[in-house]
């Protein structure tokens, strides 16, 4: 029988001497299992009822061995129906395709009725004609692990509701705010001194970033409870649509958007993905010096990566702060000097982690900056 593999073909000397070490002596073997595995199986396909299972296997379902037989029907009783089910999938497919995997996350009922979830994972052996007549699997617990993770997604669904709600729910006290500011304003015309007159503003102001602030969590809010719907875009395409939405800004600066450099494909969320693109173009229409603002966008590709690169003339900043400007509310410069809410940039590097991406920036003050945005990507249409 072939497993797929062949110890002659290794071509390093400790890898076959491991392998002879396994064969001749029983305790490297036990060793190999006690030390990174949770329970190993080896299933006799041809008598589908005979199982052998390790002593680990049943321990970690609290379980004493002795108190077990090797048979396929002692486990299958305790695995989730559901789990159960997607088990016998992939081991149908695996035995039909070698190259499909036979590896899932599994829940069992623990003897004290407690879930533990295990990582299964296993490989047919097949007789000389390719047919399966054997399987061995291996366990990992991993329910640590899995109730940590739930944890942590369910404080971040918590987490991103209250966002949701509290930034909804300020969004009409400060409309009354302002609305009563400007009535205040118009009724007080020309009777406020230049320091009434300058508190005001600062009041105005106030209310006003305040607003801005609540509207970026409302942005980040709703961009994290969206659902990633990816699709294989045109790189060019995305880039275009969310320059059009910036077309005001970029008439009223004069701007040059210079797209002739961007080619390819990316694999994306098509809405969010251009709110990233539509964050950086309208970052460096903002933070422009005196001269007419230029962006230019290119793309490279390195294998199944695409890099778009955002390249302005503005006024640059220090690399020191290359990872500060993604925090939230992170500001460069004093509460004023520029417009916006300081959230932009974290909600792009939210959304491009989200898709399994990575961004970065370079800069010099003075120098113009560079943002580049890395995802799944291929050359070509």
């Amino acid at each position: 029988m072939g497993t797929g593999g062949n110890v002659s073909e290794i071509p390093h000397y400790l890898a076959k001497e491991l392998y002879d070490l396994v064969r001749s002596d029983s305790s490297i073997f036990d060793f190999l299992q006690a030390g990174s595995l949770d329970g190993i199986w080896y299933w006799d396909l041809e008598n589908p009822e005979n199982e052998w299972m390790s002593e680990r296997f049943w321990e970690v379902f609290g379980y004493d061995p002795t108190s077990k037989e090797h048979k396929a029907s002692e486990w299958q009783h305790m695995i989730h129906p559901d789990d159960l089910q997607t088990a016998l999938e992939n081991f149908n497919a695996h035995c039909a395709d070698p190259n499909h995997p036979y590896d899932q996350l599994v829940r069992y009922t623990h003897k004290d009725g407690s879930t533990v979830w295990v990582r299964c994972r296993g490989i047919a052996i097949r007789d000389e004609n390719g047919k399966p007549i054997r399987m061995l699997g291996a366990h990992n617990e991993v329910t640590e692990f899995k109730v940590a993770t739930q944890q942590l997604e369910r404080s971040n669904r918590q987490l991103e509701q209250f966002a949701y709600v509290a930034s909804h729910d300020l969004q009409e006290p400060l409309r009354t705010i302002g609305s009563f500011l400007k009535l205040i304003e118009q009724r007080l015309e020309g009777r406020l001194d230049e320091n009434e007159t300058r508190y005001m503003g600062y009041v105005t102001d106030a209310a006003r970033r305040m607003s801005d602030m609540v509207l970026g969590l409302l942005a980040f809010s709703r961009a994290q409870q969206q659902g990633l719907q990816p699709e294989w875009l045109d790189a060019r395409e995305a880039v275009e649509v969310a320059a059009l939405g910036l077309g005001a800004r970029i008439e009223e600066t004069g701007a040059t958007i210079d797209l002739s450099g961007v080619s390819g494909q990316l694999y994306a969320d098509r809405a969010l993905i251009q709110q990233v693109f539509a964050n950086l173009i309208g970052n460096a229409l903002k933070f422009c010096k005196a001269e007419t603002p230029r962006v230019e966008v290119t793309t490279r590709f390195e294998r199944d990566r695409a890099f778009l690169a955002f390249r302005d003339n503005g006024i640059g900043f220090d690399q020191e702060h290359s990872e500060r400007i993604f925090g939230f509310f992170a500001r460069l410069h004093r509460i004023g000097q520029y417009p916006g809410s300081g959230i932009g940039l974290a909600l792009c590097r939210d959304i491009v982690e989200r898709h399994g991406g990575q961004i970065s920036a370079m800069s010099a003050p003075g120098e113009g900056s560079t943002f580049t945005v890395e995802l799944q990507g291929r050359a070509g249409q």
